[in-house]
């Protein structure tokens, strides 16, 4: 498989904690450290309303320890995102939508700062996604092992994709069922196994046509093509 080239994403999604939001960009707290100079998309979603804004990260802090039920303890980060130009109006809507929300549900609510940053108390669910880049090093019917930059939660479900030619693509869940460190080139990244999950049957179909034909070409023993 090494000879082949194919390619893959896989989005990251986190639940963050909105700290400070303007109509130019926020801060948040998160669980992992984010890359200073890369693009990520949010999404908020509070009483119906939905917004989904593209960012870059422009400040990532570590910001101490957190503990959770069972004693668990979290390293959590502080970063602040700059939101991209020509998304201003969507995002000045949103965020004059949940003010006059606060004050019919909290009237009695001290003077907040206007038109300039805002402070959520009510809880919003925010989902914080970005794709990274993968390459396939193994392929099978039921997963694939694949080289990336960043080490994966085993048992962890995440959304990827795979681009099998210039014109048929297949997304899918992915499970992670395996990840280790690896050395490639003076450069650490990890190889991880996966399980394909939640793929359409025209998913499956394009799949098993690209399998059947790698296993053709290189020649590859009956049930080769399977190891992942």
């Amino acid at each position: 498989m090494d000879l082949v080239e194919l390619d893959g994403k896989y989005f990251l999604i986190d639940n963050v904690e909105i700290l400070d939001i303007s109509f130019g960009g926020v801060s948040l707290n998160v669980d992992r450290g984010l890359t200073i100079g890369k693009e990520y998309l949010m999404t908020l979603v509070e009483k119906g309303k939905r917004l989904e804004v593209k960012g870059i990260i422009v400040r990532s802090a570590l910001s101490g320890p957190e503990k959770r039920t069972g004693g668990e303890s979290v390293t959590r980060y502080t970063v602040s995102m700059k939101f991209k130009d020509g998304q201003r109006n969507k995002i000045v809507d949103f965020i004059n939508s949940l003010e006059q929300l606060q004050k019919e549900e909290k009237p009695a609510m001290v003077e907040r700062r206007r038109h300039a940053r805002f402070h959520f108390t009510i809880p919003l669910d925010t989902l914080l996604s970005h794709a990274e880049q993968f390459k396939v090093k193994k392929i099978s019917l039921s997963g694939m092992l694949i080289h990336g930059e960043q080490a994966l939660a085993i048992d962890k479900m995440i959304p990827m994709g795979l681009s099998l030619d210039a014109d048929h693509s297949v997304d899918f869940i992915g499970r992670v069922a395996s990840c280790q460190m690896t050395n490639d080139q003076g450069q650490a990244t990890y190889a991880i196994g996966v399980e394909f999950s939640n793929m359409t049957d025209a998913g499956r179909t394009l799949l098993k046509t690209f399998v059947d034909e790698l296993a053709r070409t290189t020649g590859a023993p009956d049930g080769e093509q399977e190891d992942t």
